[in-house]
């Protein structure tokens, strides 16, 4: 290493690098596919919701103990 390197080395001051944009809810939202009139279209009701983690894991936690159960009667 030459000694510029190691004058350099010994007066090394952490960074901090940050970044910020200014945004708005329209960069994000697709005019032809997410507009507002295709959100109210009449056959997007007809799409159920999703299932919440704490549903999908009850129903394993039944399904668990339903064959630990059958295991253990049979």
């Amino acid at each position: 290493m030459s000694a510029a390197g190691l004058v350099h080395a010994r007066t090394f001051r952490p960074r901090i690098i940050a970044s910020h944009a200014d945004h708005r809810r329209s960069d994000f939202v697709f005019s032809r596919t997410q507009s507002r009139e295709m959100k109210n279209a009449p056959w997007e009701s007809r799409i159920t919701p999703m299932k919440t983690w704490s549903e999908i894991g009850s129903y394993g936690g039944v399904a668990v103990l339903a064959t630990m159960l059958a295991a253990f009667l049979f």
